[in-house]
């Protein structure tokens, strides 16, 4: 009797013990997988933060090639490159509305001296008005001897 009171004693003990053990081990999981979780949103933010990187980079490549064939195509035809090139730090700065705005204005200026300007000015009318946006021209009066 001695030695299965002993026998279920020992069962018993180990047991219990094992009981422990499989909590100490549930905890240590519970914290690894916390850490797991933690350290997966940290990537995860860095790699949205890295891809919004890549983005505005792409961006600014994309605006530094326009600008690029814009000079270019001022410089062959001989145009003023004034306006084309802009530094990107200031158009970072202005809202899209300005952006926007400033765009057309580019465009407009670029289709003027292209369009006009190069071809001995077809769409300016005789008393300064350009017939295309009826408008005072603005490029006869730059282009002038003052």
């Amino acid at each position: 009797m001695t030695f299965n009171n002993n026998t279920a004693t020992t069962a018993l003990l180990i047991a219990r013990h094992d009981s422990i053990a499989a909590r100490e081990i549930a905890i240590e999981h519970a914290v690894l997988t916390r850490q797991l979780a933690s350290a997966q949103r940290r990537l995860s933010e860095q790699m949205q933060a890295h891809a919004l990187q890549v983005l505005t980079l792409e961006a600014e490549v994309v605006q530094l090639r326009a600008q690029l064939i814009m000079a270019r195509t001022c410089m062959f035809w001989g145009l003023s490159t004034s306006g084309v090139m802009r530094p990107l730090a200031r158009r970072a700065n202005l809202t899209h509305a300005a952006i926007e705005a400033a765009a057309l204005a580019e465009a407009s200026n670029v289709i003027c001296q292209t369009g006009c300007v190069g071809h001995a000015h077809p769409w300016l009318a005789a008393d300064g008005q350009c017939r295309r946006t009826g408008a005072a021209c603005a490029q006869v009066e730059r282009d002038m001897p003052g």
